[in-house]
């Protein structure tokens, strides 16, 4: 008899960002595996994105998906938020809410989840972060039905975000609240070996094996078709997927690029910087200040399928990271492509470890113009010259979601046993 498992996500298809992603595709790889998948989610107000693709593929593979809906008829709307939103409604819905906006969602997850247990056997929960709010509800329905669950950290919470951040440290209550879920969940997923490193360094009550990583990985199937091979290009392209905004090292990426053109113009021919997914309009408006336009395109989102048949266009795709040791989950698509992978990221940080081990990296710790500058030009005369670097053989089959899917249920198999 399959074992239920209760997945716990605020975000899930028919949104189409990364993150909901990784734990649709972590879902769809359970069901596979012989589970028994239920997914409790919310209904947004606002669809940034709408993939009726990963809806489908999850329908296909057995998976229940239950929505809380929304007070009011949810909208499509994929422009990004303002500068007012991001700049004062979200920090101060930060200090309203604890831990986070998400909580106000708690009260009709909990009477959700009543429903989904009086019609499924679930044997464990697996709560997915973030927003953190779903882990304080997870912990809520599991303490409420006497069932274990585990905790699956895509972002950091209190201490590592110390690692980036150290002004940024969070509250008292938060760290209060993290030791207390800590201390009460089966197992604890991480993204990397730095994350695990340094939660088993800051809470000293968790063993070895209290913490996985478990990659965000990428599916196999979303390869199946698709031209992975190099082919000569008359225009060097370099692809940013997902959303696209004035928060990472993107925008000193952009202005080093433009800054190249500005000092040798003949280049501006040779070279695409390519961005599908949603583009923050402060970024837009400083492609235009820059004077870089022609040399931009936005094709707005594009549907995840779809997306690797644009990646395989690209000659090099490019991600960013400020964290020491957070990997941008797109990170593992890039990887699957078998592509060059160009990275923005601090000097031996996660991401960084994991490019150079690839073979394939193309690799920037300084973000200062001159900097920027030296790295287009030497990736562009790499690929004049067809001299971009090539993956590892057997590098990519790694990090395949179903690598990690036995890695998973075994965990979730033990919380089980020893509840």
């Amino acid at each position: 008899m399959k074992k239920t498992v209760l997945i716990i996500s605020y975000s899930f298809p028919p949104m189409g960002l990364s993150g909901v992603v990784r734990t649709s595709k972590m879902a769809k790889a359970l069901s596979k595996n012989g589970w028994n998948v239920v997914v409790l989610s919310a209904t947004p107000k606002v669809y940034l994105t709408y993939d009726e693709t990963l809806l489908q593929e999850l329908i296909d593979a057995g998976v229940h998906i239950y929505s809380t809906p929304s007070k009011t008829p949810p909208k499509q709307d994929s422009s990004s938020p303002g500068w007012f939103e991001r700049t004062i409604m979200r920090p101060m819905l930060g200090q309203v809410y604890f831990p986070d906006s998400a909580i106000r969602w708690k009260r009709m997850a909990i009477a959700a989840a009543d429903g989904i247990m009086n019609e499924y056997d679930v044997s464990v929960i697996l709560s997915v972060s973030p927003p953190l709010s779903n882990f304080v509800i997870a912990d809520t329905i599991a303490e409420r039905h006497q069932i274990p669950f585990i905790l699956d950290y895509q972002d950091g919470w209190t201490k590592g975000i110390t690692i980036d951040q150290p002004q940024k440290l969070r509250s008292s209550a938060h760290m209060k609240l993290e030791h207390h879920l800590l201390n009460r969940a089966a197992r604890i997923f991480v993204p990397s070996r730095i994350a695990k490193e340094q939660m088993i360094k800051d809470y000293r009550f968790l063993e070895h094996e209290d913490v996985m990583i478990i990659p965000a990985g990428y599916d196999r199937d979303d390869l199946v078709g698709i031209n992975q091979s190099s082919h000569p290009t008359s225009k060097l392209i370099i692809m940013h997927t997902g959303k696209a905004d004035m928060s990472g090292q993107l925008p000193a990426f952009l202005q080093g690029f433009a800054e190249v053109i500005r000092t040798s113009p003949e280049l501006q021919k040779d070279i695409i910087i390519s961005l599908p997914g949603i583009v923050d309009r402060a970024l837009t408006t400083l492609i235009d200040k820059l004077g870089i336009r022609d040399s931009v395109h936005q094709p707005g989102y594009i549907a995840h399928r779809a997306l690797f048949e644009a990646m395989s266009k690209a000659d090099i795709l490019f991600a960013d990271t400020g964290s020491m040791y957070q990997i941008p989950r797109k990170i593992y698509e890039y990887i699957g492509m078998q592509k060059p992978i160009a990275i923005m990221a601090p000097e031996h940080s996660a991401l960084s470890r994991l490019i150079q081990e690839s073979g394939a990296g193309l690799l920037l710790h300084d973000s200062g113009n001159a900097s920027v500058g030296s790295f287009i030009r030497s990736m562009h005369a790499s690929w004049k010259s067809g001299k971009l670097p090539k993956q590892k053989p057997g590098f990519a089959d790694d990090y395949a979601m179903d690598n990690f899917v036995e890695d998973i249920s075994i965990a979730l198999t033990k919380a089980i046993r020893i509840s």
